[in-house]
């Protein structure tokens, strides 16, 4: 098929003729990964904190993309080869600036640019250096099924858009159920998958192979596809690992990429088709059914679209009952750190306050200044650790919601195989979650009065350990009150994102009513249509 453009304008035109809304996200991507030339994106993608932002350092030779102890990547950056070093953002207004290579956190992380206030849809990285991965370029997405990255619906709206993908999995937890599930989401957008085992130096060999091996059975048992796996560690005695990835990314896909080209631009659109035709079978159905049968399916879609009241009011109890349990559960997860830290903290304020010098304000002034860097380290750590004991709250809702859509899709295929005699299993249920962004550490005051301003008149000689001791006694506080604040964020993130897939489980089963209805109740006055249709696609697919 040499005229690319003319089959998916053929396609967008089915799609807006017959109202296929749903479709039209894909018919957007195969447009625009028209427009890049032939150049083939490949998306590093992955569970948050696997160590994509790490990988593609090592791989391009510098540390370009941020790393931080929390999620770091929160807008989608595109990295390949350019004549010169240069960095250039994409604003959701469409409006182009460039930026300084040095400022690239300022707009690409979830700390700098919190919840995407700068509104960037995309940076754009070029580097002299990339000169061998002409013909590619590598995606960095925000990390995948975490609980609190709000920029997971970025990642996942850029999935349609991808040719190749590298699936990042931890070493240390391999082939949890979301990674099996995003996996999923990545074979119905992509041909070419590889996974990557990264954080290998944290096993031992033994350790590593029975790892992949596990991941390679994994990978078979639920999907039916053998894929490269390899492990990866950016430490560099760990080299031949980067150096295997290299050489398979050179050999397989720069040195193929127009053939690989073709091949995603033919599995992007044989899926469309696939998933055009089955609207527009439906649709001839009915119009050459009886009018009983027609009247049969009208009317079990006017229940339906009755009986969403239901469906709200199910799904609401459903999620205020998840909601109550996330609160309780944040606050018990997080709070059985606090004598962990407050230990860990006094021991480290102890050695700390051995170097301080001058007299009380200068000393608080210290405690403050330790206090918020300390805090924020430690917070840090329990945030990052803290999803196991909420986790299990999203999977939950994920599996609930979409028990509740596949319920419908199976009522109203059963009702339209009735009726028109025909399968159609409907469209695929897709749920996102949202992501966290850094916890908001705060410090209260040192003193219940500004004593401090009267250091002038405190001989430290002779106070400074009493001093000392309130310091000590005010740690057991900070860490309560910021390990709160930190269970109330986690909490209300997560609810956010119950939130998030309760109304697009509605949605969903409203748009696919919606669709359903139109074709039906216009199918005998379009059957024509429908028939040049359907021998379109025909005439496409042997082309």
């Amino acid at each position: 098929m040499n005229d690319w453009a003319a089959y998916v304008d053929s396609l967008a035109r089915i799609c807006e003729q017959f109202r296929l809304h749903s479709l039209l996200p894909q018919i957007n991507a195969c447009s625009e990964t028209l427009r890049s030339g032939g150049v083939v994106d490949i998306a590093v993608v992955g569970q948050f904190k696997a160590g994509k932002s790490s990988f593609l350092n090592s791989l391009i030779g510098s540390e370009i993309m941020p790393v931080n102890v929390l999620p770091a990547t929160a807008v989608i950056t595109r990295v390949g080869y350019g004549p010169e070093d240069r960095a250039v953002a994409r604003r959701l207004s469409g409006e182009i600036e460039e930026i300084p290579m040095t400022e690239l956190p300022d707009y690409v992380t979830e700390q700098r640019n919190p919840k995407n206030e700068k509104r960037v849809a995309l940076v754009e990285v070029e580097l002299a250096s990339l000169a061998v991965y002409r013909g590619i370029r590598f995606v960095d997405t925000p990390g995948l099924g975490s609980i609190f990255t709000h920029n997971t619906q970025a990642s996942m709206d850029w999935l349609p858009k991808v040719g190749g993908a590298l699936v990042a999995i931890s070493m240390i937890q391999p082939m949890a159920e979301q990674d099996l599930r995003l996996l999923g989401e990545v074979f119905k957008h992509s041909p070419e998958v590889v996974i990557l085992l990264t954080k290998a130096d944290l096993v031992s060999q033994r350790e590593r192979e029975v790892v992949i091996e596990f991941t390679q059975w994994q990978i078979a048992q639920h999907t039916g596809r053998q894929l490269p796996v390899f492990p990866f560690s950016i430490r560099s005695e760990y080299e031949r690992f980067q150096s295997d990835v290299r050489d398979y990314l050179l050999r397989r896909v720069v040195a193929r990429h127009e053939e690989l080209f073709t091949k995603i631009m033919g599995h992007k659109l044989s899926a469309l088709v696939s998933e055009c035709r089955a609207y527009l079978l439906l649709a001839q159905t009915a119009a050459t059914a009886v009018e009983s049968a027609r009247s049969d399916l009208r009317e079990v879609i006017r229940r339906e679209q009755e009986g969403a009241g239901s469906l709200r009011k199910e799904v609401r109890v459903l999620t205020q009952d998840l909601k109550t349990r996330v609160r309780t559960a944040s606050g018990e997860g997080f709070h059985a750190h606090h004598a962990e830290l407050t230990n860990r903290l006094r021991a480290s304020l102890r050695k700390a306050m051995g170097a301080w010098k001058g007299n009380l304000a200068k000393r608080t002034q210290a405690f403050q200044d330790w206090l918020a860097v300390a805090l924020e380290e430690e917070l840090g750590r329990v945030s990052e650790n803290g999803k196991a004991c909420l986790e299990e709250f999203l999977v939950e809702a994920q599996a609930s919601f979409h028990r509740t859509v596949r319920a419908f899709q199976d009522r109203l295929s059963k009702e339209i195989e009735r009726a028109l005699g025909v399968a159609f299993e409907g469209a695929r249920f897709h749920a996102e979650i949202a992501e966290p962004k850094r916890p908001d550490v705060k410090v209260g005051l040192t003193f219940d009065s500004h004593i401090e301003l009267l250091w002038f008149a405190i001989p430290m000689g002779i106070f400074h350990s009493l001093f000392e001791r309130h310091f000590l006694r005010l740690i057991p506080w900070e860490v309560e009150k910021n390990l709160s604040r930190l269970a109330t964020q986690w909490a209300e993130a997560v609810n956010t994102s119950i939130e998030s897939l309760a109304a697009q489980s509605i949605e969903s089963i409203e748009k696919e009513l919606a669709t359903i209805e139109t074709l039906v109740s216009n199918a005998s006055d379009q059957r024509a249509d429908i028939e040049s249709a359907l021998r379109q696609l025909g005439q496409l697919t042997e082309t």
